[in-house]
């Protein structure tokens, strides 16, 4: 393919996307100022994502080719459910049984393809959940933000991979609704979404370490100050280096840490042969890729900390995100568990443009959008994750 044809491929993508994205989040914007029928255009704008999702052609996200279209195959010569889970299919290089894939996404599969008859069903109907329970879990968190702007961060800095892990991204999205349930100190309910979200992945487990963050950044008196070489230091700040201080720790020992948890029983042996089994290597790439954000942050955090009381918390995600980073030496899928620290990124970023007056808020717009953009064109487009490039309709 000549580098002009390889150009305009490229461009066409970009396209596709964006105009989605944009008329998307324009449908939202109207929606949230209540220019028309507010519930309308929002389910217009929602519905957008979703048939660009449910409309793609196989290949277009890598695992719909990994395990999603042998499950349809699967499911479709299916006589019932249990004949469903009983069947084998041939997915990375081998032989699997059905139930080897998580019993919610495997109702999620057997259902669509029932209903619908089609394998776009399936991925219609996962993005559906995926895109309402982002919307709703954005619209319940108690912030101060455009709900139609941290929508778009979304659309940009986390859409293209949820074309690809398909069952994380319910998984997350599950967890990110329930997030809420933390806000109102109903522990037991958020602890519930952790246990439907590994329905749909295993790796919905880090759901708790979010819930232990939240829970350690409510201890004690949150308006104490600590003074240290007289100066009066925030104790939330303390919190936020504890927490960074724990995660370095936990990244020097992993392999003790992998050992131990490995010796418990045959499901944590399961999750660390998964994700936490080999050597850390430093990824400065990642690091780099987050300092826009993390010195925005720093530059932001006393007007942050005035406006919302949720700012410790999406400071300790995303310093939990970029320990997570550093896992993608070892697999791809160890980097994975970041996403469920990073999707509050789209909270904290609508957050620190909320903040802003004047033209600073025009200006933090711009940087905003512009470093989002990047992400979606270096995941996406310059490095190729998740193949979501070239998009192709499933008619083409």
């Amino acid at each position: 393919m000549s580098g002009l044809t390889h150009h305009k491929m490229e461009n066409s993508d970009m396209v596709i996307y964006f105009s989605s994205f944009f008329i998307s989040v324009l449908l939202l914007f109207m929606a949230e100022k209540k220019y028309f029928s507010n519930k309308f255009l929002t389910i217009i704008a929602l519905i957008i994502p979703i048939l660009l999702a449910g409309l793609r052609k196989e290949g277009i996200g890598t695992d719909t080719e990994v395990y999603a279209n042998v499950l349809y195959q699967a499911a479709k010569e299916a006589n019932d459910f249990f004949d469903y889970l009983g069947k084998n299919v041939y997915s990375s290089f081998q032989n699997k049984p059905v139930s080897n894939w998580e019993i919610g996404y495997n109702l999620l599969v057997y259902v669509s393809v029932k209903l619908t008859g089609s394998f776009q069903g399936i991925l219609f109907f996962t993005h559906f959940f995926i895109i309402f329970l982002i919307y709703k879990g954005l619209k319940d968190f108690k912030g101060y933000f455009w709900t139609f702007w941290a929508i778009l961060i979304f659309y940009f800095m986390f859409y293209g991979s949820s074309l690809n892990i398909m069952r994380q991204w319910l998984a997350i999205a599950i967890i990110f609704y329930g997030t809420h349930y933390l806000q109102q100190n109903k522990d037991e309910r958020f602890i519930a979404m952790v246990l439907i979200a590994m329905l749909f992945h295993n790796s919905a487990f880090i759901g708790m370490i979010i819930w232990l963050v939240y829970k350690y950044l409510q201890a004690g008196d949150v308006k104490k100050k600590l003074l240290i070489n007289g100066k009066v230091i925030d104790n939330d700040i303390i919190k936020i280096l504890m927490i960074l201080l724990t995660g370095i720790i936990a990244l020097l020992g992993l392999s003790v840490i992998a050992n131990f948890l490995g010796s418990i029983n045959s499901v944590f042996a399961r999750y660390v042969r998964l994700y936490i089994s080999g050597t850390v290597h430093l990824m400065p790439m990642q690091v780099l890729r987050r300092l826009p954000l993390l010195l925005l942050m720093v530059i932001n955090w006393r007007r942050l900390r005035v406006t919302s009381p949720s700012v410790p918390f999406l400071y300790c995600m995303t310093i939990l995100d970029l320990i997570a980073s550093q896992l993608g030496g070892i697999t791809a899928q160890s980097s994975r568990i970041g996403y469920y620290f990073s999707i509050y990124e789209i909270i904290l970023l609508a957050e620190l443009t909320y903040v802003q007056k004047g033209k600073k808020r025009i200006l933090y717009y711009i940087l905003i959008a512009i470093y989002s953009i990047a992400v979606f064109y270096y995941d996406n487009i310059l490095m190729g994750r998740a193949e979501i490039v070239p998009y192709l309709f499933y008619f083409n």
